[in-house]
């Protein structure tokens, strides 16, 4: 009889062992087969689908972006700026140049920011709220200057070389810094020189090639190698189409002045 109910009692603790080890096993595979569940959930809810006018909008400038002093101060990737989601396209205009204001969501909280995308090559440039330039390269990229006066040379830089302007005006958009003593006007936009004009008279010429206002269209072509002659305009305040040079700089015309710009 007590050989019996020993053997009772072990069958009793096995099956209760045995019962203990499924409940665990059935309580893992529920927690398991739980959480995927809720991670799927959060994420649908957390990670909206990007807007597709952001991302045209950004897509032209993906990549990295510097200061003026040559510091990495921007990383456009898909809809992001710097891993921050951008959102909420403004005013955009999707042609060349493009403009567009944003709301771009920081870990300290959302801000709205406006962007003007600009220049080609070495000369492409972003404008970050009407004030902050920023560009392709760390150091600052040029094939031809003017009496010094280089695309993408700073307000302060020109200001060194040149002083304060006699006068100044806006131009469709720009600000035009006029110097009198030199026959040359500057075009800034964002703080940075994005063309250059100098005008029958005026003392300075291009770095490069010598050449000075006075000088003939076909002394350009010759000494930029242009497939075409250009052809300046003969009416008053008129300007020619653009003519390529490299690193994404422009030669323009009018009657009695040639620019470089972007």
């Amino acid at each position: 009889m007590k050989k019996i109910a020993r053997n009772m009692i072990l069958c009793a603790l096995m099956t209760m062992s045995l019962s203990a080890v499924c409940l665990a096993e059935d309580t893992t595979a529920t927690t398991t087969a739980a959480e995927p569940q809720a991670t799927a959930t959060v994420t649908a809810t957390t990670q909206a689908a990007p807007d597709q006018n952001v991302v045209d909008w950004l897509d032209p400038a993906a990549g990295e972006w510097y200061s003026t002093k040559g510091n990495l101060v921007m990383t456009i990737e898909g809809n992001t700026i710097n891993g921050c989601a951008v959102t909420d396209p403004k005013d955009c205009t999707y042609d060349y140049p493009r403009t567009g204001t944003f709301t771009i969501h920081e870990q300290t909280g959302d801000r709205t920011i406006k962007m003007d995308l600009m220049g080609h090559k070495s000369h492409q440039y972003l404008i970050v709220d009407n004030k902050m330039p920023l560009r392709r390269s760390l150091n600052a990229d040029r094939y031809e200057s003017i009496g010094g006066v280089y695309l993408g040379m700073t307000e302060a830089d020109l200001t060194a070389a040149y002083g304060q302007p006699s006068s100044t005006a806006e131009d469709q958009g720009t600000d035009r810094w006029i110097y009198d003593s030199h026959h040359m006007d500057a075009y800034l936009q964002g703080g940075i020189v994005i063309g250059i004009r100098i005008y029958d008279g005026s003392d300075l010429k291009f770095d490069k090639s010598g050449l000075t206002a006075g000088d003939t269209t076909g002394a350009y072509a010759k000494a930029y190698e242009l497939e075409t002659t250009p052809e300046a305009p003969t009416e008053a305040n008129a300007i020619s189409k653009a003519y390529k040079l490299p690193q994404g700089e422009y030669l323009r015309f009018g009657q009695n002045f040639v620019q470089l710009s972007i």
